[in-house]
């Protein structure tokens, strides 16, 4: 870790390792706050970029197994094939749909990232530029709540047909946050911190853009060096990258969360089954969560994209994970076969992402390959 800050420029970070859902490893690296002398604490609150996503993949579950116990689908399987568009009052910007095929979307088209929308394509509306043009187009400042803009893409053409290609679609799971609101009738905030909380888990929740809203024990966020200020969404002044550029308040479901590294690993050992604290989401939701889809991107494909999850079939089991990066954060969550849970978290994002996040994962895989014996302890 202290030669990963060095190489690629990164004030501070946090790692937590877990073993067959014990805590074995929480440390702090570096510094939360530079200026101010403030070091990372084991404990200290990270914005964790599109890490958020497979915590809204088992939120969105948790949901289907309760509105399955209400009687209102019969299954967990009939729930995500549920249209989506039935299930929301949600009106499409200017009273039309953009495409006909936006109806087809099901809940587990959103969750697997196949409902249609292509970022590569037709940009992405969470974000600047894409995020510009429809804040133009809608009248509204770039700070916008997220279910205008999700109305505003309900009136746009698809760039495939629902159910039959993945692509990586941060605005399909702003979808599933407004999905968890209208069904379960709370905040998405309020929702998480409901289920988080029966899970032990009490500190994720969602972030702030401004650097004043930062909450209580989280880091401060820094770009790389000599990168340049931009245009706040909020008021237009001139402020680093990691406070401005993205409204985060409207990345909730997407990639707006704060967490520590032990709160992610514990969530992976409740989820699991192994900590006191009940999973989720029953076993056969979990077993749902991480099957390979069935597209055909992913018919011979080493990785695929679950139900949330990024997933590696091993010789000796499954090993998933999730990264996340936004300006200022690089975060990793990754599961390994053998029930060892690794979260990685960084205050920074380097200029040199995807050499960054090979050589976080390769490093950490080696360090966790060379461990003959685990201890007992544990310190959740």
């Amino acid at each position: 870790m202290t030669r990963l800050l060095e190489r690629y420029q990164i004030p501070g970070a946090s790692l937590a390792v877990s073993k067959d859902g014990r805590l074995l490893l929480a440390r702090g690296y570096g510094w939360a706050d530079a200026e101010a002398g403030e070091p990372v604490r084991p404990d200290s609150l990270f914005r964790i970029g599109s890490l958020t996503k497979p915590i809204t993949a088992v939120a969105v579950l948790h949901l289907g197994e309760q509105l399955v116990r209400q009687g209102r689908f019969p299954n967990l399987e009939a729930f995500l094939k549920a249209k989506v568009y039935g299930l929301l009052a949600l009106e499409p910007y200017g009273g039309k749909l953009g495409d006909p095929r936006i109806e087809s979307i099901t809940v587990r088209d959103l969750l697997q990232h196949s409902a249609g929308w292509n970022r590569n394509v037709a940009g992405d509306p969470m974000f600047r530029p894409t995020l510009t043009y429809v804040a133009r187009s809608l009248g509204m400042g770039e700070a916008m709540p997220v279910q205008p803009l999700i109305e505003y893409m309900l009136s746009r053409k698809l760039s495939f047909t629902p159910g039959t290609f993945s692509a990586y679609s941060n605005l399909g799971y702003a979808v599933l946050g407004q999905l968890i609101e209208y069904l379960s009738a709370q905040s998405y905030a309020a929702y998480l911190k409901g289920m988080l909380g029966q899970m032990g888990i009490h500190h994720i929740t969602v972030g702030h853009t401004r650097l004043q809203d930062r909450l209580p024990g989280e880091v401060k966020y820094y770009d790389f060096p000599q990168a340049p200020l931009v245009q706040s969404v909020l008021d237009g002044s001139l402020v680093p990258r990691p406070y401005g550029e993205f409204y985060l308040e409207a990345h909730a479901a997407n990639g707006g969360l704060v967490a520590s590294a032990p709160e992610l690993v514990k969530f992976v050992a409740v989820l699991e089954g192994h900590r006191p604290e009940a999973s989720p989401i029953s076993l056969e939701a979990r077993k749902i969560m991480l099957e390979r889809p069935a597209l055909p991107q992913y018919n011979s494909s080493k990785v695929y994209y679950a139900l949330g999850w990024s997933v590696r079939p091993k010789e000796n089991g499954l090993m998933w994970s999730h990264d996340g990066a936004l300006a200022g954060t690089r975060t990793l969550l990754l599961r390994l076969p053998d029930d060892t849970v690794i979260a990685a978290l960084f205050n920074s994002r380097p200029w040199n992402d995807w050499s960054f996040i090979a050589d976080l994962k390769n490093s950490l895989l080696n360090a966790a390959q060379q461990v003959t014996r685990w201890p007992n302890y544990d310190c959740f």
